[in-house]
């Protein structure tokens, strides 16, 4: 028995004519009727009863009918999903992300992708951008955001074994009271926080921003006086607008709208920061490579503001 007798068989049951079902199946009706014939004896049951030419089903015929309709509604089934997983479409995906892509990048690809695959189970998980490498390597995520300096020496992005696409890259801007005598400043000198006091970011948390910070005060001849360190952009921002200090933060940290807080974009040679999207180094699935190929589409599309008070260069 296959999936072809339970159709032959449902069309004769549903027509109740041989004639007219072998025309809906667009087989010949005497091939037809021996198909019909071959399963009823390997059901070891009649399952239509033959009157004349009046065609009636037996009682297991109208048990059999019902299971047949069954399994063919469930071998359907199992033919879509299986098309749907192939396209990416149907499972489960780990995403890790930190913080900065969480206000950045994370909500338009989320948005897009959910929006594109809305069946998909997609489940976020926070790490620290210093973590995200080995979560990944884990297997505690199937793909995450991770981020890399560029222009600041050598490069010790740490990626090794990791399969990676460039999404976004943009400069460090000075973060700075809005009372600060900078306040009216297009752009600022490095040099010209000489003497100032600074919140910064923590090498253990964040230390490519903080070696940044350091390489870049160290060019300009000076090293920066520290009030506090710090592991995240918006207990950085808060302790700027309290008047702690100013601070180098990455030109992303406007979207987060802090009062107090003024943005000036720096007079200098400035590394960029570059975000990535990362995934164990082998061919992704369907389900993965739909991520990725959305994640590239959604940057491309422009995702950050235009608007000229948003600095990023």
């Amino acid at each position: 028995m296959d999936l072809r007798h339970m159709r032959y068989f449902i069309a004769v049951a549903d027509e109740l004519h041989f004639t007219r079902a072998a025309e809906a199946l667009r087989i010949a009706q005497p091939a037809l009727s021996k198909q019909i014939r071959d399963l009823e004896d390997e059901v070891g049951a009649t399952l239509l009863n033959r009157t004349g030419r009046r065609i009636t089903l037996s009682d297991a015929g109208r048990v059999f009918y019902e299971r047949a309709t069954l399994a063919l509604q469930a071998a359907e089934s199992a033919l879509v999903e299986t098309r749907r997983a192939q396209r990416g479409e149907t499972g489960k995906i780990v995403i890790g992300f930190f913080e900065q892509s969480a206000y950045t990048l994370l909500p338009p690809i989320l948005r897009a992708y959910r929006q594109g695959f809305p069946d998909v189970d997609v489940q976020l998980r926070w790490f620290s951008v210093t973590t995200q490498g080995d979560a990944l390597r884990r297997g505690d995520t199937d793909v995450a955001f991770m981020r890399s300096i560029a222009k600041l020496g050598p490069s010790t992005d740490g990626f090794g074994d990791l399969a990676t696409c460039k999404l976004h890259r943009e400069k460090f801007v000075l973060a700075i009271p809005e009372t600060h005598h900078l306040r009216e400043r297009v752009t600022v000198p490095i040099a010209a926080c000489a003497n100032e006091m600074f919140v910064g970011y923590t090498e253990t948390f964040a230390p490519d921003f903080h070696a940044m910070m350091m390489r870049l005060c160290a060019i300009h001849g000076f090293s920066p006086k520290l009030s506090l360190e710090v592991g995240q952009s918006y207990t950085l921002l808060g302790l700027v607008s309290a008047g702690t200090g100013i601070a180098f933060v990455p030109a992303s940290v406007q979207r987060m709208k802090f009062e107090g807080v003024l943005f000036k974009r720096l007079d200098d040679e400035m590394p960029e920061i570059e975000i990535y999207l990362a995934w164990r180094a082998r061919k992704p699935s369907a389900l993965l490579a739909a991520f990725i190929d959305t994640a590239q589409a959604t940057v491309t599309e422009n995702i950050l503001p235009r608007d000229p008070s948003f600095i990023v260069t």
